[in-house]
């Protein structure tokens, strides 16, 4: 009786380990498929795994690459399977989930991913071989059961739950700007009206204390007083310049350059020539004062002090944007004068006449 009792009880964990093990282990079954069942049932050709903790053992022989397995999803929700091959790097492996009508696959997960989420019905492992096939693999694949969830709230957009807390960190953070820039709205934005006009009374006075010493020059004084300023009237003062100024009786302007020149009643042979460069820096810039009728034409003295020889100034190199006033006096008499601006705008020679020239009175 006690031997009838060890008997059995020694049987009883035997019976249940080949029961688990037959659950939890398959083998394939012959060749595997290696592509997707087609259009109607899927035979019997193919083998069905269980998604549930599953382990399938299978082989790719010589000149076999790929098996395609499936895998049963019965419940009514969806279904998240992990899914990985052991110790084994001559195999890839992916899940696919199919559509159940045409068999085509709507999404797919590698190794990298190691899960996807499956819905009711049938769907395939696909198994690959890496490298060589001129030798006999053995592979293992698992697929674990991870959960089920309602496939319909799988992804939840919930970004707009998040939109008040943006708003108001936005606001937190700009406010110590906002604060800064009210602090200082009289630097940022002057108003104008005081600073304008104070500058442009300073310019007229300039102006017309140049109209005076440009009709009577007198000394090494004079020039140093005219040079300060013509460099004074340089800083940016080309509007006021043409508004007390009146229409220069020469303009050449481009989208490079614009210059101007404009002559005092009193004095019919001192220019004072304006020159303001655009977007782009000249190099070796230089003005020539010429007589259309072929006279000559002599510069006397040119302020500020600039090289000069016969009838052209050497002005040198013009930064772009900048605005550069000079004043030139001529000798002979010459009944008419033009100009002609020659110098090298990225790296490239440009030369420009005016079309209208200046009508000089007999002195």
């Amino acid at each position: 009786m006690v031997v009838t009792i060890l008997i059995v009880a020694s049987i009883c964990p035997i019976s249940s380990a080949e029961t688990n093990s037959q659950k939890l282990l398959f083998e394939e079954n012959g060749d595997a498929p290696g592509k997707l069942w087609g259009p109607g049932e899927i035979s019997e050709e193919w083998q069905i795994v269980s998604p549930d903790n599953s382990t399938t053992i299978g082989t790719f022989s010589l000149n076999d690459s790929v098996d395609v397995f499936a895998v049963n999803i019965s419940s009514t929700n969806w279904t998240m399977v992990g899914f990985w091959v052991s110790n084994n790097d001559s195999v890839s492996i992916s899940l696919q989930r199919l559509n159940q009508s045409t068999w085509s696959i709507v999404e797919f997960a590698n190794i990298e991913e190691g899960e996807l989420g499956l819905n009711n019905g049938l769907h395939a492992i696909r198994l690959e071989r890496i490298g060589s096939l001129d030798e006999e693999i053995e592979y293992r694949f698992t697929l674990e059961n991870m959960g089920s969830f309602d496939g319909e709230e799988r992804f939840v957009d919930l970004a707009g739950m998040f939109t008040p807390f943006y708003v108001f960190m936005g606001a937190i953070l700009i406010l110590p700007l906002v604060i800064v820039l009210w602090w200082n709205r009289d630097d940022l934005m002057p108003s104008g009206k005081d600073d304008d006009g104070e500058l442009v009374e300073n310019e007229r006075y300039i102006l017309n204390a140049l109209r005076e010493r440009f009709s009577s020059y007198e000394g090494e004084m004079r020039r140093e007083e005219m040079n300060l300023a013509l460099s004074v009237l340089g800083d940016g003062s080309w509007n006021s310049v043409s508004e007390e100024l009146g229409v220069p009786e020469i303009r050449y302007f481009t989208e490079n350059l614009d210059i101007c020149a404009w002559r005092f009643e009193e004095s019919s042979r001192s220019f004072l020539i304006g020159i303001r460069t655009g977007t782009s820096s000249w190099e070796m810039a230089a003005i020539r004062i010429f007589s259309p009728l072929g006279e000559v034409t002599v510069i006397r003295s040119v302020v500020p002090e600039m090289v000069f020889q016969d009838d052209e100034v050497f002005i040198g190199n013009l930064e772009e944007g900048v605005t550069t006033f000079i004043q030139i006096e001529m000798l002979g008499n010459p009944p008419v004068v033009n100009m002609h601006i020659s110098g090298l705008v990225d790296g490239k020679p440009v030369a420009a006449v005016p079309t209208h020239s200046i009508e000089l009175e007999e002195e």
